[in-house]
C-alpha cells in the first residue's frame, strides 16, 4: 500500500481501530487506502483493548493528542457512557463505531453501520421500498441497521435472536418509533426458514462465522428457504466468503458481503470525522484494496 501522504510528524493524525480481539481487522486497510488516495497526512493502526480497559484508553488518547479512533466489538456499546456527546440513535440502540475529540477535548460519538448498511444495499442496486427484511441477531448494530431500513422504505421488518430479553427491547423501540411491522421471532431452525420463505432481503448482523470468534452458524437450512429474488446481506468482513455469504452464492442468491459495508459507511464516517466528503469512486477504491489485498475477484 502507498502511504507516502504519511510525514510520520507532529501534523500526523494517528487513527486507532479498537477491539477485542482485533488481529483480524481489515478497517485500517480500507481508511489507509483512503488517506493515501485524499493526500492526508495520517494512518490508522489496529489496537486490542481489553474489554473494561476504555477508560484508560480514553485518557491515554487525551494524553496522546489522540483525536480519532473506531470502536468495534466488544466496545461498541462500551464506549457509550465514557462520552461528551452521542447522537439519539446511536445512544438509544446502544452502537458508536466512530469518535472524535475536538479542539476543546469534548468526546463525540456516532454510530454509522446502519448508514454503512444501507448504502452497501444501494450502491449493490438493491431495492428497499415497500420490502420485508429479515435480521439475523439482537446485537449492538441491528438497531441501527433496521432504522435505517426503515427509514428507506421497508415496510415489515422480522428480527431473530436466541433470547428475548435483548430481542424484545429493539423490536419495542422500532416499533415505537416507526410505523413498520416489526415481528420479533426466537432463533430456531423453524423460525428462521419461516422467516425466509417472506424475505426480499436477509441480512446477517451476528458475529458467528468471524475470523477469530469461536463459534458459527449451527443452522444454514435457511438459505433453501429464501426467495430465488432474495438478496443476503453480511456485516462480517473477515472473512470474506463467510458461511451465510457462501451458502447464498451457492444458491445463486444475490449477495451484499461485509466489505461493502465497510466500504459503503465511509463517506459519512470520514464527513463526520475529518469533515472530508467521499465520492462513489473512493469507495471503489476502498473494495480494490480489500479485495487486492485477500486476493478476491468481485463476485
Amino acid at each position: 500500500m502507498n502511504l507516502d501522504n504519511v510525514k510520520l510528524n507532529l501534523e500526523t493524525d494517528l487513527v486507532l481501530n479498537i477491539g477485542d480481539p482485533i488481529g483480524k481487522t481489515n478497517a485500517p486497510r480500507v481508511y489507509n487506502k483512503l488517506f493515501s488516495v485524499l493526500g492526508m497526512n495520517a494512518i490508522m493502526l489496529p489496537v486490542q483493548i481489553k474489554k473494561g480497559d476504555l477508560s484508560q484508553f480514553l485518557a491515554a488518547c487525551r494524553t496522546l493528542g489522540i483525536r480519532y479512533f473506531s470502536p468495534t466489538m466488544p466496545h461498541k456499546s462500551d464506549i457509550i457512557p465514557l462520552l461528551d456527546e452521542v447522537d439519539e440513535m446511536s445512544r438509544i440502540f446502544n452502537s458508536v463505531n466512530a469518535v472524535y475529540i475536538d479542539q476543546n477535548g469534548i468526546s463525540h460519538g456516532v454510530g454509522l453501520d446502519g448508514k454503512g448498511a444501507v448504502t452497501a444495499l444501494l450502491d449493490s442496486a438493491v431495492e428497499l421500498d415497500g420490502k420485508n427484511a429479515v435480521i439475523l441477531g439482537s446485537g449492538s448494530i441491528s438497531g441501527v441497521i433496521g432504522i435505517e431500513l426503515i427509514k428507506h422504505g421497508v415496510k415489515k421488518l422480522t428480527i431473530l435472536n436466541r433470547t428475548m430479553e435483548k430481542l424484545s427491547s429493539i423490536a419495542d423501540i422500532l416499533a415505537d418509533r416507526t410505523e413498520a411491522e416489526i415481528i420479533p421471532m426466537l432463533l430456531n431452525p423453524g423460525n428462521l426458514d419461516q422467516a425466509a420463505r417472506d424475505a426480499d432481503i436477509f441480512l446477517q448482523c451476528t458475529p458467528l462465522g468471524m475470523a477469530g470468534y469461536p463459534f458459527t452458524h449451527e443452522y444454514l437450512g435457511f438459505i433453501d428457504a429464501l426467495p430465488q429474488s432474495a438478496t443476503v446481506f453480511e456485516v462480517i468482513i473477515n472473512p470474506p466468503e463467510t458461511p451465510v455469504i457462501s451458502a447464498a452464492r451457492q444458491r445463486g442468491l444475490k449477495t451484499v458481503p461485509g466489505m461493502r459495508m465497510l466500504a459503503g459507511q465511509m463517506d459519512v464516517i470520514f464527513d463526520f470525522m475529518f469533515g472530508v466528503k467521499l465520492t462513489m469512486e473512493h469507495k471503489e477504491a476502498c473494495i480494490a484494496e480489500l479485495n487486492e489485498y485477500l486476493g478476491l475477484e468481485e463476485k
